[in-house]
């Protein structure tokens, strides 16, 4: 742990050189949420609400899926640019240190700006706690908390997933993509709009579902739901363990960029 959190004060010192670029990388990194989350809004300021949902309930779902991606996007820079080491060598470098190859991987970048993305997924996180009607619980609170943990976990471990890949191939990394910034994109809104096939997916494969929409089910008290939905957020340990198999077996099988 010391070890990364040297890493990351190198990089904010590198940073910090740089003060106007990392501003505006900040800035821009930030309005592309932004525009995202007004989109939202204003759909909302239509219609009123999606599918049963108002506009509190539906902003505490967009920033805990906002909230988990944007700390991943943070801290796990370094697995998004894993196929980079892969096909310069530097993979074989990591390999002969006697360290953990997974950490000295995380250790290998840090996206400060993403720090715009987080403020403004907690300001709508604020936001939705303060508007929404909700009789607050301690077991609620424990409830979104366990949410908040889960969408982390969760995205974590689709980024390990997307880096274990680049064991086998290096190509069509950006349609990994797809899942980690599309899983964002849909767990901002009730799961329930989508095709029953499509919400299957999304909770038995991938379960951005079982991140926010079942726990929040029980939160909000929407139906006579059992008290186990608040417990749903446990299965990105799951999903995580698996892609963590994955990225073990790649391990295992990687001879090196000379062979």
């Amino acid at each position: 742990m010391s070890l990364y959190l040297k890493s990351i004060w190198m990089k904010l010192k590198c940073d910090a050189q740089y003060k106007i670029s990392f501003i505006l990388i900040t800035l821009s990194t930030s309005l592309y949420s932004l525009v995202s989350i007004l989109g939202i809004w204003i759909l909302l300021d239509k219609f009123g609400s999606i599918d049963g949902w108002t506009r509190s309930e539906v902003m505490l779902t967009t920033s805990i899926a906002l909230f988990g991606h944007a700390v991943v996007e943070m801290f796990g820079r370094g697995l998004d640019h894993f196929h980079k080491q892969v096909n310069n060598g530097l993979l074989d470098r990591i390999l002969v240190r006697p360290r953990n190859i997974t950490l000295q991987v995380l250790c290998s970048d840090f996206e400060p700006s993403k720090i715009g993305r987080i403020i403004e997924a907690l300001a709508i996180l604020i936001y939705g706690i303060v508007t929404v009607n909700i009789e607050w619980t301690p077991y609620k609170i424990f409830t979104l908390l366990l949410m908040i943990t889960g969408s982390m976990t969760l995205f974590f471990a689709i980024l390990l997933l997307k880096a274990s890949f680049s064991f086998w191939t290096i190509e069509g990394m950006e349609a990994m993509n797809i899942i980690s910034d599309g899983g964002r994109e849909l767990s901002s809104y009730p799961i329930s709009i989508y095709s029953k096939w499509f919400a299957n997916i999304f909770t038995f494969i991938i379960p951005f579902g079982c991140i926010n929409y079942y726990p929040l089910l029980y939160i909000l008290d929407k139906g006579n739901v059992p008290t186990w939905y608040s417990l749903t957020p446990f299965t990105a340990i799951i999903f995580l363990i698996a892609s963590y198999g994955v990225w073990t077996i790649g391990l295992k099988q990687y001879k090196s960029a000379g062979s």
